[in-house]
């Protein structure tokens, strides 16, 4: 069975606005890379994202050139995709990513070194 995928993408219409201050605060250089690494973490941290209305943002061919998000996405959750576009749950788990990540600028720095070994006690443990 052949799922349509989209080719623009973003995030909730809240997170979108935590996605801008993210980059003017100078957590990150661009928008899409606070996309990119929100998707990262959330498939480092195993969550299940909620289903979005979504604002657009970016098109797929920014943020997934040669569709290696797309394949990242493909590899860890497999079939629990279900039939949802692999750009549809990006859009999900960017949102997730970037809501954890605007919390943390909130208390100070995003501390990558604390994500990384939350991530590796997390998979560890398991």
């Amino acid at each position: 069975m052949s799922v349509s995928e989209p080719t623009m993408i973003g995030v909730a219409e809240a997170t979108h606005s935590k996605l801008q201050r993210l980059k003017e605060d100078g957590h990150f250089r661009e928008m899409a890379d606070a996309y990119r690494f929100g998707i990262g973490l959330a498939l480092a941290q195993g969550v299940t994202p909620r289903e979005i209305s979504s604002k657009t943002v970016f098109s797929v061919a920014t943020i997934d050139p040669q569709q290696e998000l797309r394949s990242a996405i493909q590899a860890v959750l497999g079939d629990s995709l279900d039939g949802i576009p692999v750009y549809k749950m990006a859009e999900r788990l960017a949102d997730w990513g970037i809501n954890e990540l605007y919390a943390m600028a909130e208390i100070g720095e995003i501390d990558v070194v604390a994500l990384f070994n939350q991530v590796q006690a997390s998979n560890s443990s398991e």
